[in-house]
């Protein structure tokens, strides 16, 4: 359990940097002076206020918290802290809320009236939600968490109008995954420093007549699931596949098998596989993958129309009154369910 917590860890400061890495795409940031009290950063005509980013803030951190425990504001993340790290992707994310609004104009994107009554249902849903003390410490009303669930239903609107003007067609061959049995026999070895090292031509040669040796026991009959136990040198023997996962050389012999058909031996960087073909066409893997390259394409749309419209953006950071804020780490501010409330009402119409 430890390993497994320590592992998520590590997953969630990665997305922190990599988010944190990738602000400087979504703001011009020029320090200045001439901020109204309490005013974090403008963008153009849009502002987002020291009540406002708390808000995102505090409703993300304790969600996260939630999952990670308290002890995940003591973990490092590389040369920052993760709690810088995670308010930076915060900003990164407040950032495009605000420039999707810019954008909703430019795209003839606006809420219907319909909308709006549920942005003011959600906003009143969320109010009754908080303490006295956390609408105090966050500084919320009414009419800001409004004016926030607005800018986020048309930055929503925004992205799902440029996004459904892609017309993306892929087919299941394109799609398909596969499930195979292998055996795999290694061409390197791994030092005390944890370095990989290839093995000599003559240790690669006697790998690869291992391999023929074990290849040929499946083809006599041999059990092929027996032989993946016995001589295989990874953990895991079955594996789901889908086109672009594995090196050329296995793609192009492991998806050409029929069911419960052996390849030949497969040359890669790394060794040799003798794969065995137990589905060719794995359905469901097959749309979750095809379901999966559609939204890439998507997301790739719409952060082309983005970066276009980004020269138009003119932003400016108040450098000392993001400094100021820090995550509100009180056990009597518990709320995060911001967002969820937003989807209760305006997705899922509750």
């Amino acid at each position: 359990m430890k390993n497994s917590l320590f592992g998520k860890l590590r997953i969630l400061i990665a997305a922190f940097l990599t988010c944190a890495v990738f602000i400087s795409c979504d703001r011009t940031v020029v320090v200045t002076d001439g901020f109204s009290e309490g005013e974090v950063f403008r963008i153009n005509t849009l502002s987002c206020s020291r009540n406002e980013m708390n808000i995102y803030l505090t409703n993300m951190a304790n969600a996260y918290e939630s999952t990670f425990g308290e002890q995940i504001w003591n973990t490092s993340a590389g040369n920052t802290t993760i709690e810088d790290a995670f308010k930076e992707t915060v900003l990164a994310k407040v950032t495009r809320i605000k420039v999707l609004n810019l954008m909703a104009k430019n795209e003839k994107v606006s809420l219907s009236a319909d909308e709006k009554k549920s942005i003011k249902k959600a906003s009143k849903a969320y109010m009754k939600t908080l303490s006295k003390k956390e609408k105090t410490d966050l500084g919320a009303d009414e009419d800001l968490i409004y004016e926030m669930y607005y800018e986020y239903a048309l930055a929503e609107k925004v992205y799902n109008s440029i996004v459904d003007e892609v017309d993306f067609e892929i087919s299941d061959d394109d799609a398909r995954s596969i499930i195979v049995e292998e055996i795999f026999i290694k061409t390197y070895h791994e030092d005390t420093h944890g370095v990989f090292i290839n093995y000599s031509d003559a240790k690669k040669k006697e790998a690869k007549e291992r391999a023929e040796e074990i290849r040929e026991k499946a083809m006599a009959g041999a059990d092929f699931e027996g032989l993946c136990a016995l001589f295989s040198e990874e953990d895991e023997s079955t594996h789901t596949y889908r086109r672009g996962e594995m090196s050329e050389s296995f793609e192009n012999a492991a998806f050409e098998l029929e069911e419960g058909e052996i390849s030949d031996i497969i040359t890669t960087d790394d060794g040799y596989y003798i794969v065995k073909c137990i589905s060719a066409y794995e359905r469901k893997s097959t749309n979750e993958n095809k379901e999966a390259i559609i939204n890439e394409a998507k997301r790739k749309a719409f952060e082309e129309k983005y970066n276009e419209f980004l020269p138009n953006i003119i932003a400016n950071i108040n450098e000392k009154e993001w400094q100021s804020i820090t995550i509100i780490h009180d056990p009597e501010v518990t709320t995060d369910s911001f967002f969820d409330i937003y989807t209760d009402i305006m997705i899922d119409g509750k």
